[in-house]
């Protein structure tokens, strides 16, 4: 289930997972093109983080360089 606000009409729709028409996978966030149950058209949301895969989460995480120690 998915909280959404209608931009036509304003309201708060909690909207069930069928009704998502697509997701889709951009360098920076993840779009969800959702059918509205208030006005019935298609709305697009964006999350702000990007899906990434089991496999290319750790390998990003072990490219990273170890942050060096400040000297004090």
């Amino acid at each position: 289930m998915l909280l959404i606000t209608c931009p036509v009409t304003r309201t708060d729709e909690l909207v069930a997972d069928r009704r998502i028409r697509s997701v889709t996978n951009h360098p920076t966030h993840v779009a969800l093109a959702v059918e509205c149950p208030s006005c019935g058209s298609v709305h697009v949301y964006r999350t702000g983080r990007r899906w990434e895969s089991r496999e290319a989460a750790p390998a990003a995480a072990a490219a990273r360089p170890a942050p060096e120690l400040a000297r004090a």
